[in-house]
């Protein structure tokens, strides 16, 4: 019996507590968001965004089944607020993953993690209508070995992209490589699955 009274007690306190939680965040207006996920490196946003960029995973049977990247009009003022505006595939499905922005915001590059591609998308032109511009296609070659581009993540003219794993055992000793944003250059400076580090020019 005490011991229910004990959690008795805990649970009305809970309640209580997430009740002054929830008071509390409603009386002190919207809730503000940050980029604290994101690189130092790059340009803060301040203000309403436009468009929220989808990197999307292909469905057989659903529209042409490829990976996409959708973009969702994010500004409330927008009639189309809320609803999917632009759809720009690549071919074939890749595992769409995960997706950074460049420095200067004119690129976002979004990981296949099946095919260790990278697609980079144009988003500088028409922010409203994503362009795929290139596909890195030699990832696995470039790195000694390294697969599935994973996390994307701005340095200053350059893109440094961390792998799920290698192609040797699969166990999950990786690396990091790094690209120009100027050229997408498929020569990176790498860190390779054996641990040990080696700058290529590009």
């Amino acid at each position: 019996m005490r011991h229910i009274t004990r959690a008795h007690r805990f649970g009305t306190a809970l309640r209580a507590s997430l009740a002054w939680l929830v008071a509390g965040m409603i009386m002190s207006g919207p809730a503000l968001a940050d980029e604290t996920c994101q690189s130092p490196f790059l340009p803060k946003v301040t203000g309403q965004e436009d468009y929220i960029y989808v990197w999307t995973l292909g469905v057989k049977g659903v529209a042409d089944g490829n990976d996409s990247m959708v973009t969702v009009d994010a500004n409330p003022q927008s009639p189309s607020y809320g609803k999917i505006i632009h759809r720009a595939p690549v071919p074939g499905q890749h595992e769409a993953h995960h997706a950074g922005f460049t420095d200067d915001r004119r690129q976002l590059w979004a990981g296949g993690l099946d095919t260790s591609q990278i697609f980079i998308f144009d988003v500088a032109s028409d922010p409203a209508k994503p362009k795929l511009m290139k596909i890195i296609k030699t990832f696995e070659k470039d790195t000694g070995g390294l697969v599935g581009p994973h996390t994307f993540y701005a340095l200053p003219g350059r893109m440094l992209i961390s792998a799920l794993s290698n192609n040797k055992d699969h166990g999950g000793r990786t690396g990091l490589a790094e690209y120009s944003n100027a050229s997408a250059s498929t020569r990176p400076t790498r860190c390779s699955p054996s641990g040990t580090s080696r700058a290529t020019t590009g």
